[in-house]
Parts: C-alpha cells; structure tokens; sequence
C-alpha cells in the first residue's frame, strides 16, 4: 500500500468531520490516488518590459518574453473544428463539432457502409493573440496532446488557411451533433449558406488568397510515431507568418491534417485533444501556442532573479512608468522548480488600482506599476470557494441532468473525497467547495457520458491564507471539530486533527507584523493555539524554568565531559 493510501486509511475517520460530501474508495486500497511530487519553491527569472509605438528616449528593446497561450486559461482567443465528409463534398455527419474535447485527423472507422470512410481534418483559429503589433517574433511552436493514436507512422502537416470563418458554437442545436447554424464553418463551407470552400474540406491550395482555401506550401510538419503523446509543430515559416499576423491584429488560422498518402489508409484516425479538453483549470493536455517577442522600443526594462518558497507572495517595489502604457511581464522558470502567479497592479494621483492578471501583456496608463508574485499554482483563498466547470455534449445514453460527472479530490493529508457535479444547462457540469485543509490539492474528473469512460488530467491546486481573521475563524472551527470528534486519546487526536492545526498556526503567525504579534490580538492567537495544542498533546510547561537551565548546564557539561574523554583516547594512540 503507497503512503498516500496509509494515510487516506488512516484518516478515514475524520472524513465526516470536514463538512463535504466526502468519502474513501472502498477498501482504503488507494490504488487510483495519483501521488503528486511536493510543491517545489519559484525560481527563475522575472522580466518587465514597458513600451510605447515611438519615442525620442526610447531604448533598443532587448529583452526577450515568452508567451504561452493555453485555451480557457487567462486566453480565451481559441476554437478548434473538427470538421468531416468526402472529398467530392458528401458527408455522412453534418456538424463541425466545435466544443469537442478531441479533434480528429485522418479516415474515419464508422462510415463504411456508404462504401466509403469520412476525411477527418481540424481548423485552429488563434484570435486576439497578445504580442504587441510592433514585437519581433523570433520563435513559435505548437503543442498538441494525442488522445488516441494509431498503429502506422503518419506525418501531420500544418497549413495557412487564407480564408476566415466562424468556429460557431455547435450547430443549430449547440449540442455538436445537429447541422451547422446560418454562417457555420464545416466540410462543405467556409460560412454556412454564404461562402463555400475552394474545395471541400478546405482542400485548394493557392498562392492567392482570394482564391486559395490554404497556401500551396505547410507552415510546419510533425512527424507521429506509435506511441508519440505530443506533436511539436515549430518553423521558419511558422514563425514568420505569426510575425505578419501579428503585425496586421489578425488571428492566426491553422488547417491540420493528415498527409494526402496518410489520409487515404483505412481507418488511420488521430484523435488530438482540443481546445475544451477537461475542466474550466486543465492545461496540460490542451493546445498550447509559444511566442517567444521583443519589442524594438522599450521605456522600462527590468529583469530580476527570484527565489521563493512555496505558498509565500512578495510585492516588489513600484517602478515608474516613465511614460509607457503598453506592458509586458513574464518568467522564464529554472529548470525543476516552478512558475509564479503573476499580477499587477498601478496608480496615478494618490490612487491605485486592484490587481490583476498579468498573463498576457496589458494597456494602462498609470504613473508607476507594480508586481505581485505568489508561489502557488491556480492558488485559492481560504475561505473562498474553489470552483470547477466541465463540459461535453456527447451523452447518447441519458439527458444530461441524469449523467454522473464526478471530481475526485485529495487533499494534502491524502485523504479522498468525492464530489458530484451539478448540472448546469448547456451540456455543462459545476462543483463548487470550501477546502478547509491549506496546501497542496490535487484532483481528476471522470464520467461515463461516453465510451470509453472518461478520466481527466490531474490537476492541483494550492490553499492559501491572506486574511487573519479567517485562519482565526477554522482555527475556531478546528477547535469544535475536535471537542465533538469523542476522541479521548491526545495521539489519536493529534494523528486526526494535527496536519490541520500545524498548518493554521503557521499561516497565522506568517500574516501577523511583528507589532501584531505583540499585541493584544497576537496574544490571544497565541494562547487559543496553546489552548489547542494542548488538546492534542500534554500542555507546555512555564518556559524557561530554573530547573530546566539547570538541567541544560547538567547536559552541556556532561557533553564537554565526554569530548575530552574521547579526544584523550585519541592523543594517547598518537
């Protein structure tokens, strides 16, 4: 049994106690608990740029940033199509399956009994991108995550599209089975009733956009071999042709598909995950587009190393802004540690603004600027609500309402617990609690509204404090949970309720001023946590006592007694 599952087991009786719908897998076997390494501190570097379109005091930029652009995460720019039919322009299934969690490349397995199998191809349309118009891209990559491979090796090709179109939001229905909506993209048309393809499927190739579906030449290839999870797309061409869209604030629109020789094998279909993979905090598996920029311009540059500990936040000093209004902030992690979360916030005439997201570069016209890093990933606020939506249309089997989607959580004790998601409408499912315990958590989703069932990515998040009146409130509640918890023994009662505890009274003691600490509110934080200690072991003695200073130079000298005994031995052998 792993050491997480000792310890689900273990505390398998304190589950009642936290107030959720919670209970252990049967058996206490522990076998799907996913063990997480431990959080690891922030350390790389942090870079600030600010800049302006043109200035007489204006320096060379040079310093570089990287943006990462993950679909529903801080960017919401990105829709995948997972368009379908025959080359002639038939189809078997009229829907362009935008909202999907997979894409799919390649010859369907389900339409041979029209004596043929669809073409499967998806449309990337990357709009809003947030690079500065005058940067200078200088690398670009795409990622894709494969859900389902196939047996033969296949080369991926990535194309320019020159026409533009509405990703739409799953046909007449929104359901992403019924036929496209006036406008719609899908295999026949580029807009649905008003513009055709060259030919279908995106299929023309043309050097001249107003009448080529996509260019002559791919932007990228990347090579699938059996067993290859992720597909890297990274050029020359790809990063020029980001440059000139960029430049002109036009979205970036991507056609992929299998080779022509790969697409005419039966039943070679690839599913990638797509830009709706997992719930409302996934990441990992869905599309993921780098940009690494400069801008030629700067007024502000400043780069900074970082170190710090996990679960900690630091303010760095203002900076002024020196007349830009157009900002930029990013971090280059060292490698095996993390990421911080990263906000800013600025001011102007006395007045400040609240903090904000800085994941993406941002336009504010203030007097000075300022950053806030904090050491945890997706980090949530103890007592705020952490919150989760998830979504998939595809539920053959039941209504909606009646499906089971299921969040499994394990806090950072190790113990389980399960949460049902409630339906919301619109194919999409919500789970929304008070964690209690601060940490590292982590959790899957999983259903069966498909075949096969369905299990998410792992995803953590962290539990901080910020407010001491809340940490005063569960130590509060800690305290009740433990005299109504009819555990007698101090270890039992340290065994259940001590990881809580040790946890609350450092967070508390870490958001006190040293003046605080000394005050009338820090004594009585003090002493309601000698209070609880002393419910989970035997009560501090009055430190320091004569006798305990009497007992500390009895030691001492007996250990000067025992070092010159050994050292004597030692000069007698000599």
């Amino acid at each position: 049994m792993t050491k997480t599952a000792r310890s689900s087991c273990k505390w398998s009786a304190a589950l009642k106690s936290l107030g959720l719908l919670a209970f252990l897998s049967s058996g206490c076997t522990g076998e799907d608990v996913r063990e997480l390494p431990r959080p690891r501190p922030v350390s790389g570097t942090l870079a600030l740029s600010g800049f302006v379109t043109a200035a007489h005091d204006a320096v060379p930029g040079a310093t570089q940033h990287t943006s990462l652009l993950v679909p529903g995460l801080d960017y919401g720019g990105m829709q995948d199509n997972d368009i379908r039919g025959f080359p002639n322009g038939r189809w078997v299934h009229g829907w362009n399956q935008v909202g999907q969690r997979h894409v799919r490349l390649g010859r369907g397995l389900a339409t041979s009994r029209f004596g043929e199998m669809e073409i499967m191809r998806a449309l990337h349309r990357w709009d809003d991108v947030p690079v500065p118009a005058n940067a200078v891209v200088t690398q670009v990559s795409l990622e894709l995550v494969v859900e389902a491979g196939i047996e033969d090796a296949a080369d991926v090709m990535l194309y320019e599209v020159h026409r533009d179109w509405n990703p739409g939001s799953g046909g007449l229905q929104g359901d992403n089975t019924s036929p496209p909506a006036p406008g719609e993209v899908w295999w026949p048309e580029a807009a649905h009733g008003e513009v055709e393809w060259g030919l279908p499927g995106a299929s023309f190739a043309s050097d001249d956009p107003e009448v080529g579906d996509v260019a002559p030449l791919a932007l990228a290839t990347a090579h699938y071999e059996p067993g290859t999870s992720r597909l890297m797309f990274s050029s020359a061409a790809l990063t020029g042709y980001v440059q000139r869209r960029v430049a002109s604030s036009k979205p970036l629109l991507f056609l992929l598909k299998l080779s022509d020789s790969d697409e005419d094998l039966v039943g070679d279909e690839l599913a990638l995950y797509s830009a709706e993979e997992g719930d409302s905090l996934s990441a990992s598996r869905r599309p993921k587009l780098k940009v690494k920029w400069h801008v030629p311009i700067e007024v502000v540059s400043l780069e900074q190393g970082v170190l710090l500990e996990h679960g900690r936040s630091v303010e760095l000093p203002k900076v002024p802004t020196k007349g830009a209004k157009h900002w930029a902030v990013s971090f280059q992690p060292r490698l095996g540690y993390e990421r911080p979360d990263i906000e800013v916030r600025g001011g102007s005439a006395g007045s400040s603004s609240e903090w904000r997201s800085a994941a993406i570069p941002l336009e504010a016209d203030w007097d000075w600027i300022q950053v806030r890093l904090v050491s945890a990933r997706n980090p949530v606020a103890l007592g705020t609500a952490f919150e989760s939506e998830f979504a998939d249309t595809w539920v053959p089997d039941a209504k909606p309402d009646d499906q089971r989607v299921i969040w499994h959580f394990t806090d950072p004790l190790g113990r389980e617990i399960e949460l049902r998601g409630s339906y919301e409408g619109q194919f999409r499912w919500r789970v929304a609690f008070h964690p209690k315990v601060l940490g590292r958590w982590s959790y899957f989703v999983d259903h069966d509204l498909n075949w096969p069932p369905y299990r998410s990515e792992q995803v953590v998040f962290d539990v901080l404090a910020d407010d001491i009146t809340i940490v005063l409130d569960h130590i509060e509640d800690l305290a009740e949970r433990i005299e109504t918890s009819n555990l007698t023994n101090p270890l039992a009662k340290f065994e259940t309720f001590g990881g809580e505890f040790l946890r609350l009274e450092r967070a508390g003691i870490q958001l006190l001023t040293p003046e605080e600490f000394r005050s009338e509110r820090g004594v009585q934080f003090s002493s309601r946590v000698d209070e609880i200690r002393g419910e989970l072991g035997e009560g501090l003695p009055e430190q320091p006592t004569a006798y305990n200073r009497k007992i500390r130079r009895s030691i001492k000298r007996d250990i000067a007694r025992e070092i010159n005994r050994v050292l004597g031995i030692h000069l007698d052998k000599l």
